[in-house]
């Protein structure tokens, strides 16, 4: 199994905006056939920071995932909503 955590600081202001732009992301992920959990949370405590903590089955779903619509998506304006760059933690888990 891949799992991958990502945390994201949204920018002053624009979480509402962020939220809405992230819901896409989110259904379109837990719809694809590879997908184990895939969830976006805001953290306890904190108005700009979030994480998607994702589970898939295989590197061969994070590919397909990493070709979708949506995910392209959000590659081509998650920038739009962030003071930095969104850290990524990418981990195998075996039975």
């Amino acid at each position: 199994m891949k799992i991958i955590n990502v945390n994201l600081k949204v920018k002053p202001g624009m979480q509402s905006e962020y939220e809405q732009f992230i819901k896409d992301l989110v259904e379109g992920s837990l719809a694809e056939a590879g997908n184990v959990y895939y969830g976006h949370f805001r953290k306890v405590d904190s108005f700009d920071e979030y994480e998607i903590i994702e589970q898939w089955q295989d590197q061969a779903a994070v590919d397909f995932h990493n070709e979708t619509p949506h995910f392209q998506k959000f590659l081509a304006h998650i920038g739009d909503y962030l003071v930095k760059d969104p850290q990524i933690f990418r981990m195998d888990y075996e039975d």
